[in-house]
């Protein structure tokens, strides 16, 4: 905030009730201190996160229990795609000296 002596009010509070009027205020309170971009750049986060999730559950989902072991432990499904390729289809180093 500036040193203008202006302190912002507080945000509109909701109580259960009327949320249609709530969203509006809470919409321009948001606005008036450019909280909106980051609120967007919050859910950008949390939608990603979740497109992470669902990733790797398709691909948990989509092994044996045998080869879910060796994944286990990735934290991400790119890491657990990568392992699984490296194990199955080699590197490409790998694959030029099986030939």
């Amino acid at each position: 905030m500036s040193s203008s002596g202006f302190s912002p009010a507080p945000p509109p509070v909701f109580n259960g009730e009327g949320y249609h009027i709530w969203a509006v205020k809470m919409k321009t309170y948001l606005q008036a201190f450019d909280f909106q971009s980051h609120t967007a750049q919050i859910r950008q986060h949390s939608d990603d996160r979740a497109k992470r999730f669902k990733a790797m559950s398709c691909i948990q989902r989509s092994v044996s229990d045998v080869i879910f072991t060796r994944i286990m432990a990735c934290e991400s499904p790119k890491k657990a795609w990568d392992m699984l390729k490296e194990e199955f289809q080699g590197t490409e180093r790998s694959r030029q000296k099986q030939l």
